[in-house]
């Protein structure tokens, strides 16, 4: 790749003439100035950051990987969300934003704005692969990952506190009277599904109901209707079912409605992420409110921090979460009464 050097000795100028050449200076006579752009035309040049940011090495640009999963970013009703709240903060903060998909077969190839440095950090989301993050930390470039497929102290991450959520989620149910409470999840080998079946499991303890390993059926980050089924095939079947996402327990309406049962008069579910769609739902869905555009927001804020230089923890950033109630729960206890 052609650099200001090599333009420079082509043309037989210093550098810094190049480059002021390349910037419209009027310190350059228009002899000199078109002999240069003549030059960088007919090599191809492009330099790495742009004109005014050369010196300083700044490009008011800020990147953001996501891997894509089962859908695109458009139809993510989780990741959607985050990229608003990243968008919203960039734009009060003055940056650009440069967005990457990640196809699934990465090998650990970092894309071409962090390879020349067209961006001054980036935001990782998502299930990314280990071999992807250490190539980026070995570019020593600024970043911040939300929502991590693993978790680590080694730099920022911003974290949904999914223990306490599952937690929160299950002991509802069993305040209401329910005792049998299935759970479906995507892989537990994302964290953040670790941390909700950890939560899950805590809770069943804390009050005194027993773990079933029949109970929990996990798979694929959207078999909600697959799973369901499962655990109403069940000759001891769940009065309850936690979802460790909202679109998994909406399948899972489904999977109830295909057996004849009516929510909640047959059965309850509680969700989690609270999507859009978990209001709209018949009956509406009962679940534990994540704050999407809060993560993203939280992490431009941090990313810009480190790009700055300025005093930050390493590790994580815990945001907290909400159960909201709906109408897919009914009280045991109180009808019973």
């Amino acid at each position: 790749m052609v650099t200001i050097k090599d333009i420079a000795k082509l043309a037989k100028v210093s550098p810094s003439t190049v480059s002021k050449a390349l910037n419209s200076r009027h310190d350059v006579s228009e002899e000199t100035k078109q002999k240069i752009l003549e030059i960088a035309t007919a090599y191809d040049f492009v330099p790495n950051v742009f004109g005014k940011n050369l010196k300083n090495k700044k490009t008011e640009n800020i990147g953001v990987i996501f891997r894509r999963e089962t859908r695109p970013l458009s139809g993510n009703p989780f990741y959607s969300r985050v990229l608003e709240g990243i968008e919203a903060e960039l734009a009060i903060n003055n940056f650009n934003l440069v967005l990457h998909l990640l196809p699934n077969d990465t090998n650990g190839v970092i894309p071409k704005m962090i390879r020349e440095k067209q961006v001054d950090g980036v935001i990782l989301g998502g299930a990314i692969h280990e071999d992807f993050i250490r190539n980026i930390r070995s570019k020593k470039m600024p970043m911040v990952m939300v929502d991590p497929k693993t978790p680590s102290r080694e730099y920022q991450q911003i974290l949904i506190d999914n223990e306490r959520g599952a937690f929160l989620a299950v002991q509802y149910l069993v305040e209401r009277g329910y005792k049998r409470i299935g759970f479906i999840s995507g892989d537990l080998g994302r964290e953040s599904f670790h941390q909700r079946f950890f939560g899950y499991k805590k809770a069943l303890k804390v009050y005194n109901l027993p773990f079933e390993e029949e109970l929990v059926v996990t798979g694929d980050l959207e078999e909600g209707y697959e799973h369901t089924k499962k655990l109403l095939q069940l000759r001891n079947r769940p009065d309850a079912i936690f979802a460790t996402n909202d679109v998994n327990a909406i399948y899972g309406y489904k999977a109830a409605e295909d057996a004849g049962l009516k929510i909640p008069d047959d059965i309850a579910f509680v969700g989690f992420d609270d999507i859009a769609l978990a209001k709209m739902t018949s009956p509406p869905l009962t679940t534990i409110r994540v704050y999407k555009e809060e993560l993203g927001s939280i992490a431009v804020r941090n990313l810009i921090k480190i790009i700055n230089d300025e005093e930050i923890s390493t590790g994580n950033t815990l945001i907290p979460v909400r159960l909201i109630e709906r109408n897919s729960v009914r009280d045991l206890k109180k009808e019973n009464n």
